[in-house]
């Protein structure tokens, strides 16, 4: 009997993976589910959402692009605008004073640090990709150089000399993305996409939010 009843158990797992596996397969999956399986830490789910995906890229958060700039514009905010509060009430100054130098000054600041922060990721993503321009140039003129150094930093990471060889003339006859990888493991520095004037723009705005609002709250709390 206790063997009869493991039987069973056992096949109405494997019935139940079975089924759970064909409702994967027969169910439309949509791009968001990929990190909800992660979440759930569900294999099986995982598994069939990557061989029925109809799409080429898996998505990602983009919140997390903006986050330096929420941390950074928050507390610069908060400190400002205490350091103003408590320096007006210490000079024994009314609150309708207080609250007219908070404000303006939460304003002008929270300008001042959108915009810096706009200029600064739209010279930093200028730099970039001048130092793509000279890695271009010297893949186009002296493309062996390129490709020994290439081979000598993945074995440096531990890949074989052979298998390094085969892996980086393989990505050299794709000249366009090797330059981008070069740009990588050579210099440690990520390309920005061909919008990176908007997303600098992304990063100003969410900047100079995070500066506004949590430079308000001392205020508000007065």
């Amino acid at each position: 009997m206790t063997s009869h009843q493991s039987n069973g158990t056992s096949n109405g797992d494997v019935e139940a993976q079975v089924n759970e596996k064909s409702n994967l397969l027969s169910s439309p999956v949509k791009p968001e589910d990929a990190r909800l399986m992660y979440l759930e830490k569900n294999e099986a789910a995982s598994r069939g959402f990557h061989e029925n995906r109809d799409f080429t890229e898996e998505p990602h958060q983009k919140g997390g692009d903006f986050l330096k700039a929420v941390i950074f514009g928050g507390l610069d905010g908060i400190l400002t605008s205490f350091a103003i509060v408590a320096g007006a009430t210490g000079g024994s100054l009314s609150n309708n004073v207080v609250l007219i130098l908070g404000f303006s000054n939460i304003f002008a600041d929270a300008l001042s640090m959108g915009v810096g922060e706009f200029l600064s990721s739209k010279a930093h993503n200028e730099w970039v990709l001048k130092e793509r321009s000279r890695e271009k140039w010297e893949m186009d003129n002296y493309p062996e150089g390129e490709i020994k150094e290439m081979i000598e930093i993945y074995v440096s990471k531990g890949m074989s000399i052979k298998d390094a060889e085969l892996v980086i003339n393989t990505m050299a006859k794709y000249k366009e993305f090797f330059v981008d990888v070069m740009m990588v493991e050579e210099l440690s520095l990520q390309v920005p996409e061909e919008d990176h004037k908007i997303e600098a723009m992304k990063e100003g705005f969410v900047m100079f939010l995070s500066f506004a609002f949590f430079g308000a709250l001392p205020l508000w709390v007065m």
